[in-house]
């Protein structure tokens, strides 16, 4: 429970026309992104950043270009984070009926009560509109996951990036579950419109970006 899970946070900026613009990505179910992830073990964090960049933009030539700084904690105190891709169980016993859906590594969960030896938790996963206004529940589950799973910490890391790649304005590619991501570029000013909590994100980054 007390390992801290390093997350990271990717804001790839490019000038055309004298207008900056940020790359960001729509969901089909979870809204408007910026790209970012979950550090495997035994990877860095600037190698992590890329491969999320690639995995929800398609883009491979990326560059860092800055450190932005990072959170320390982004874990409430009614929060936990998976810190092993795990099972959920209707009791809190591993003999007990699982639900067929694991959670993933990185995946933030409600806290309810600690066991001694699980955990009880809830989560919930909304479909959102292009509002970026939750329309319906996509997934809600609440159960048991043992203690060795969950996390209170987790830290975000946020890099500026750049890319030499000639892109589209929007494109499409194939994410996670099948799900079809739809990346594209949006100018700077005004602020865009990004999911909670992604949008304080961009709130800490903004002027440096």
């Amino acid at each position: 429970m007390n390992e801290v899970i390093q997350k990271v946070t990717a804001f790839i900026v490019r000038e055309r026309r004298g207008v900056k613009e940020l790359l960001v990505f729509k969901h089909p179910i979870a809204g408007v992104q910026i790209p970012a992830g979950t550090v495997e073990r035994d990877e860095d964090i600037e190698t992590a950043v890329k491969r999320e960049v690639y995995e929800e933009t398609g883009l491979q030539l990326v560059e860092i270009e800055n450190y932005l700084g990072c959170f320390e904690n982004e874990v409430e105190k009614n929060q936990r984070i998976i810190a092993e891709t795990t099972q959920v169980y209707i009791q809190p016993s591993l003999t007990a009926i699982p639900y067929k859906r694991k959670l993933p590594k990185g995946l933030t969960v409600d806290y309810l009560s600690t066991g001694e030896d699980f955990t009880h938790i809830s989560y919930i996963a909304y479909e959102f509109d292009e509002f970026h206004k939750p329309t319906c529940i996509d997934t809600h589950i609440t159960g048991w996951i043992p203690n060795e799973n969950l996390s209170a910490q987790k830290k975000r890391h946020f890099f500026l990036m750049s890319t030499q790649a000639e892109t589209a304005d929007s494109w499409e590619l194939e994410g996670d579950q099948g799900h079809i991501f739809n990346p594209y570029w949006t100018p700077l000013s005004p602020k865009p419109q990004i999911i909670p909590p992604q949008d304080k994100w961009l709130d800490f980054v903004y002027d440096k970006i």
